[in-house]
């Protein structure tokens, strides 16, 4: 029995590897395309790229991996960074009070970056509290932290050529002759939108800008106010000189009867006798500046009158000036002074030159200056005002500042 046993096993073993040994073979692989390679001699080994990166190919047929191209989508970045720092003393004097002597700072941070052809933004911080027209901040008491604010914060989109769309608290898009403060001050960033164009014709650059501002956002019954308005205006070329001559329109709704809109302060407009507006605001400016060369220095003579057509009385300004040379290249200068008298209710206060009899309107004056620029970067300006605020004692108002400010 035994010996059965093992010659059943035997045979079935001898059947089983015959079967194994019939098994068909698994089907070659399909031939493969016939493909020229370029073999190129004494080519390193490349390391292959890590796992879950994937090689791209790069302009000039170099591989770059994912975090190179992070890496270079940073550097490409399109936003500048840039900034100002002034350092001022300033002493103001009048007839009625002891000479105030202050030392001040202004600080200046912003990021600005065109993220295509159309389409830019922009945004800012400053020193200040939020006063609209002004980011200074005296230096007391007791070492005091200084609060910093939103200057700016804006977009500019450009569907067409010459043509411009901005939202937001952005830069005064508005001309102001000779940089003139007499309807706004130079610190001050409107919010809201605007629309401009400007088109070159010839040697004439035309231009025009519509402005949509929210003025104060009222609760309960009370209207909202807002500033309408819009400029238009030609710059023409004559050889080394130009000319450019504007007009504007601005409407300030819903401000009659109203409180004042900042601080409780009119900032010389006309109250009555509950501290309410007595006029609206209906704004006519007319600019005119002529610019160019002299003995290769450049130079700006202008001029600008202002009426509000909402006030029976107070309710004219005008300013004319100029300027010589330019403090933007190292050891370049320049001199400039105005004359101006702003009535009471010409301009609206809250948004006037803030440096000019203490801020506001309601007085006549000089303002004369000079700049020296150490470096590109460095400037060195003194300021003098020598004024008349309108009031019953026809009170003299002297403000002097020096100021060193560096750009970044």
């Amino acid at each position: 029995m035994k010996t059965f046993s093992i010659t059943i096993l035997a045979i079935l073993t001898t059947w089983s590897g015959a079967l194994l040994a019939q098994e068909p073979e698994a089907p070659p692989p399909p031939a493969a395309i016939d493909v020229p390679v370029k073999v190129e001699p004494n080519v390193e080994e490349k390391t292959p790229p890590a796992v879950g990166e994937k090689m791209e190919q790069k302009a000039g047929g170099k591989p770059v991996t994912p975090v190179e191209e992070k890496k270079e989508a940073v550097k490409d970045l399109p936003v500048k960074f840039k900034g100002d720092v002034r350092y001022r003393h300033e002493t103001i004097d009048t007839d009625t009070d002891d000479a105030n002597h202050r030392h001040r700072i202004r600080l200046r941070f912003g990021a600005f970056a065109k993220i295509s052809e159309q389409l830019e933004f922009g945004f800012q911080i400053a020193s200040g509290a939020g006063d609209p027209v002004s980011t200074n901040q005296t230096l007391a008491p007791a070492f005091t932290k200084k609060p910093l604010i939103m200057d700016l914060a804006y977009f500019e989109y450009k569907p067409l050529e010459g043509l411009s769309i901005v939202g937001g608290k952005m830069k005064n898009p508005l001309f102001r002759p000779g940089d003139s403060q007499l309807v706004w001050d130079s610190d001050l960033t409107p919010e809201g939108l605007s629309l401009s164009f400007e088109r070159k014709i010839s040697s004439a650059r035309v231009f025009a800008t519509g402005v949509v501002f929210w003025n104060a956002d009222r609760k309960d019954d009370e209207d909202d106010a807002h500033i309408l308005g819009g400029v238009g205006g030609v710059e023409m070329k004559f050889g080394e000189f130009r000319v450019t001559a504007a007009g504007a329109l601005y409407n300030y709704t819903k401000m009659i009867g109203m409180a004042p809109l900042y601080d409780d302060d009119a900032f010389g407009n006309t109250l009555d006798a509950d501290s309410l507006y007595v006029n609206d605001y209906n704004i006519i400016d007319v600019g005119l500046e002529l610019g160019g060369k002299l003995a290769k220095l450049p130079f700006a003579v202008f001029g600008q009158f202002v009426q509000n057509l909402a006030a029976d009385e107070e309710k004219t300004a005008f300013l004319a000036g100029f300027s010589f040379g330019e403090a933007k290249k190292a050891h370049g200068w320049r001199l400039f002074y105005n004359f101006r008298k702003l009535e009471r209710d010409a301009v609206f206060g809250t948004f006037s030159d803030s440096d000019f009899i203490g801020g506001g309107t309601g007085g006549s004056g000089h303002i004369m200056g000079a700049e020296f620029a150490f470096t590109p970067n460095m400037l060195l300006g003194l300021i003098v005002q020598k004024s008349v605020i309108d009031d019953a004692d026809e009170t003299d108002y002297t403000r002097v500042q020096l100021d060193l400010s560096v750009k970044f």
